[in-house]
């Protein structure tokens, strides 16, 4: 897809419904395990009525997705794009129908799942429904852009909110992702959660000891290391003049360990609820690594990110704690060890 289209139409779509997506991993990969979503598709698929809510949920979605792509053309910003209505039909289908899909693939990739049970079960009248309701909707989609390119702008008037609100700066990082990579933190988070859940699951099985679920808290922090660079890329380009201002220490470090929690929140979530579901409660000590983990990988990023050994140091580091889980090394071991690191480095001196 050509990178103008992405960025103007399906970057700000999923920008605008970060949260929605945010909640659907929350709770598809969270809340819920292998097993349920194939009783809840097994289910959809038993009770027709409740299989009727599916068409009527993808129509109020397709609306929303309706309303963000016309405010989007409708903008200063996006005048430019109105001499796509002087487009061929051909050209002008090519390129919108790529767009659409892009930001239809979450709920296209479900439906693929949830055709393979109604394939199962001999649905067909079920699967029929659900496909012709679906391309009835993408190109009802499609033909209301059309219109909208193909007719006058109105004028617009912007009014400014009276009041503006003063955020932390500690959540100035978050705002940044939500504005410019929001696939980035959905894919880190999906990929993140899934690799929770697999390790809780072969754990659950009996079969491993905690050393196991310490190492997946390991590949978890590892995981989130674009996340990190991200943070460390607005704090030395665009918070650099932070750096001039007389912060003392504590104020540093509560900024470091606030964003850096901010940004495992659906991690530090599954696993409190996974310690508070489980019968055991040294489960709530992962949440505690987990935060130490990612600390660490912090600091080596600030002190190592621009060196060409960058990769070797991040591998021996991760090998040396791997080890150190092995050798059944005290998990407050760990947290001390971080911590110390983390406040020699919010005391120096025009540094984060």
């Amino acid at each position: 897809m050509n990178k103008v289209a992405i960025l103007a139409f399906v970057r700000p779509f999923y920008q605008r419904t970060l949260g929605f997506w945010s909640a659907i991993l929350l709770i598809g990969g969270v809340l819920m395990d292998e097993k349920q979503h194939v009783l809840l598709s097994r289910f959809l698929i038993k009770n027709p009525v409740a299989f009727c809510f599916i068409p009527v949920l993808l129509f109020f979605y397709s609306l929303i997705h309706l309303r963000i792509q016309q405010e989007l053309l409708r903008g200063n910003n996006y005048l430019v794009f109105h001499h796509l209505g002087l487009y061929a039909e051909k050209e002008l289908r090519l390129f919108w129908s790529r767009i659409i899909l892009a930001n239809f693939s979450p709920i296209l990739t479900y439906f693929l799942f949830l055709s393979y049970f109604i394939w199962e079960k001999k649905a067909f009248d079920l699967g029929i429904t659900l496909w012709m309701s679906t391309l009835i909707l993408l190109g009802f989609t499609y033909g209301k852009i059309r219109q909208t390119l193909h007719r006058p702008l109105k004028e617009a008037f912007v009014t400014r909110p009276a009041v503006r609100w003063a955020f932390p700066r500690s959540t100035w990082i978050l705002l940044s992702l939500r504005q410019h990579r929001p696939i980035l933190v959905l894919l880190t988070k999906a990929c993140g959660l899934l690799l929770l859940n697999g390790f809780f699951y072969s754990f659950q099985s009996g079969s491993y000891d905690w050393r196991w679920l310490q190492f997946g808290i390991l590949c978890l922090a590892y995981v989130q290391l674009p996340l990190i660079f991200e943070k460390t890329e607005k704090e030395i380009t665009e918070q650099s003049w932070i750096l001039a201002l007389p912060l003392s220490w504590k104020n540093k470090l509560g900024y470091q360990m606030g964003s850096l929690i901010l940004l495992i929140i659906p991690e530090l979530f599954f696993l409190g609820w996974k310690g508070i579901l489980s019968t055991y409660p040294e489960n709530l000590v992962c949440a505690i690594l987990l935060v130490a983990f990612i600390s660490a990988l912090q600091l080596l990023v600030y002190r190592k990110k621009e060196s060409s050994s960058f990769p070797n140091l991040a591998l021996t580091m991760f090998f040396g704690l791997f080890l150190a889980i092995i050798f059944s090394l005290p998990w407050w071991a760990f947290v001390f060890g971080v911590s110390f690191l983390f406040f020699q480095q919010s005391k120096r001196a025009f540094g984060f």
